[in-house]
């Protein structure tokens, strides 16, 4: 049977509905939350690198550990919440940055330009970051906006690691990344705490 799951309510302005299996967003006893941040953290990391690496080869197995990751979660309801949320800012953001010529992909999606191998990684971190990065929601914006500036550099990995290039000189680009996600990082986590205080008084 399919549930009705409302996945996107902003101060009530927009509110997006979408019908999915009862199992993916019923309750699951499989493991504790801390027991599932753990399992998310390292889940992540290894989808980092295979979807890196291996890029589009790398889709299938990529997809079973995300549908794992779901099927173990705790909270799904508000998981499917914050993983709309996250994993749309972030596959726009990176679109516009694709379109711009920031980035150069060797693939893209017919609808998307970006290749699938990237989204399935912003579906990864969309999973990761309420959970496996909790102790960072405890920082201060100025913190989670440094620690969003680090996070940049992962694109930089990527690139060396030939799955992206950099439509403009390195120094530009690199500034580019730094100021995006050192907004991106306290944005996100002022919608996790939104969304998580909405479904906690409901």
């Amino acid at each position: 049977m399919a549930k009705t799951l409302r996945i996107f309510s902003l101060d009530n302005f927009i509110q997006v509905k979408l019908k999915v299996p009862r199992f993916l967003v019923g309750s699951s006893n499989f493991l504790t939350l801390g027991q599932y941040r753990l399992l998310n953290l390292f889940s992540f990391k290894l989808l980092w690198f295979i979807l890196v690496i291996f890029q589009n080869r790398a889709a299938i197995p990529a997809l079973i550990i995300l549908i794992i990751l779901n099927v173990c979660h705790p909270e799904k309801r508000l998981a499917w919440k914050t993983f709309f949320l996250i994993s749309v800012v972030g596959v726009c953001t990176d679109s516009l940055l694709s379109i711009s010529g920031v980035f150069i992909f060797d693939q893209s999606l017919p609808f998307l330009p970006i290749p699938l191998w990237l989204l399935l990684l912003w579906f990864a971190f969309a999973m990761t970051l309420p959970y496996g990065f909790a102790f960072v929601s405890k920082s201060s914006p100025l913190i989670q906006a440094l620690i969003g500036a680090a996070a940049s550099f992962s694109y930089l990995i990527g690139m060396n690691l030939g799955a992206v290039t950099y439509g403009y000189p390195l120094l530009i680009t690199q500034c580019i990344l730094i100021g995006i996600w050192s907004l991106l990082i306290p944005l996100y986590f002022n919608l996790i705490h939104q969304e998580r205080y909405s479904v906690i008084l409901k």
